[in-house]
């Protein structure tokens, strides 16, 4: 039998809040990089200082939007496999 009463190290909130600013730190240095880094895009603005990481965030905003948008049409209610 499983003790489901056991704690798991993500239940603690202190953990979780280290990954989280560990993720800061990783964004962080990826910016800095660009500092360092030369690229060679095809187009213009693909060289303007943190493009990507702009271009990801605004990707996932508009995924998550989307997402939103299209719940209206795709959910079922609450008792549909009853």
């Amino acid at each position: 039998m499983k003790d489901n009463n056991k704690k798991h190290w993500l239940d603690n909130a202190e953990n979780v809040n280290k990954i989280v600013y560990l993720l800061y730190i990783v964004c962080a240095a990826l910016l800095v990089t660009e500092f360092f880094y030369h690229r060679h895009g095809y187009f213009d603005f693909e060289n303007w200082f943190g493009f990507y990481a702009w271009f990801g965030f605004l990707a996932y905003i508009s995924i998550v939007m989307s997402a939103k948008f299209l719940r209206r049409f795709i959910k079922r209610k609450e008792d549909y496999y009853d």
